[in-house]
């Protein structure tokens, strides 16, 4: 009778200790995210911006027949008052690679244009190393109110998963070419991570 005793308190004992040692999402049924929550995650935030940024606006674009998308929309420091100091990033989930392909085709040559190819040079300082399948980095010289900057797009596609991040980019304030690679690097992890 001892030996049943001692044989329960020491099976009580391992099943407490593997129920520790264990992750819980081993033992319990994995819940699966939904798709507007898997897209949400990869969007950029004001962690990725320089401080004083806020988030302007978030929405739900037209979805594309048959995706879902999202974007946000951030603005630069309120102190300097200017509307056109944002960044940006919209990301598409289509029902498969195939159509992504295409969706990522067609939003290239929305943001840059092939006429206008020659005008949307990718800076050297983008030239970074992306988990992207495809992707395409193009900047366009603006002056607005007598400041020079450049409208600069990122259109990648991650399996299938699209996202546009585009954003004014100035030489010396408010977003910097340094400053709008380091968002890049950023939203390409989270892109990474809900591929």
């Amino acid at each position: 009778m001892m030996r049943w005793i001692v044989l329960a308190a020491l099976l009580l004992f391992l099943f407490g200790f593997v129920a520790c040692v264990v992750p819980s999402s081993l033992i319990r049924p994995v819940l699966s995210e939904s798709p507007i929550n898997r897209i949400e995650r990869g969007l950029m935030d004001a962690t990725d911006l320089p401080f004083g940024w806020s988030r302007r606006s978030t929405g739900v674009p037209q979805d594309p027949m048959g995706s879902v998308a999202r974007y946000r929309d951030y603005q630069g420091p309120s102190r300097y008052a200017i509307p056109f100091v944002r960044a940006g990033q919209t990301i598409y989930l289509y029902p498969s690679e195939t159509e992504s392909r295409t969706a990522y085709k067609n939003l290239v040559a929305d943001n840059i244009p092939a006429a206008a190819i020659d005008k949307w040079p990718q800076p050297p300082e983008l030239d970074l190393p992306l988990h992207a399948d495809e992707s395409t980095i193009g900047c366009m010289a603006w002056i607005i109110n007598n400041i020079p900057n450049q409208t600069c797009s990122l259109i990648a596609r991650y399996g299938n998963l699209v996202t546009v991040v585009d954003g004014q980019v100035f030489e010396d304030r408010w977003l910097t070419m340094a400053q709008f690679r380091h968002l890049l690097e950023r939203v390409d992890m989270r892109m990474e991570s809900i591929r």
